[in-house]
């Protein structure tokens, strides 16, 4: 006989033969995901193994000397 082949796992998972059961354990979890603004975007990397966040809060708009310009995180988007 020969032992089962290691099963394909994901950059954060581990695979230990068992000798006991005679079976691959598979162990590990992917790391969450990060808070992410709402313009931002999150990737889970499978090379580095990690989460990569991408995107940019837009250019805050020109406003005249008696305006105020908030960014608003519910709408995503710059209120004059």
């Amino acid at each position: 006989g020969s032992q089962p082949a290691e099963p394909a796992t994901a950059c954060y998972e581990t695979a230990t033969f068992n000798t006991t059961s005679c079976m691959w354990e598979v162990t590990g979890s992917q790391p969450a995901e990060p808070a992410t603004a709402c313009y931002e975007t999150a990737t889970f990397n499978t090379t580095s193994c990690m989460w990569e966040v991408t995107g940019s809060q837009p250019a805050e708009p020109a406003t005249a000397c008696y305006e105020t310009a908030t960014f608003n995180t519910t709408s995503c988007m710059w209120e004059v």
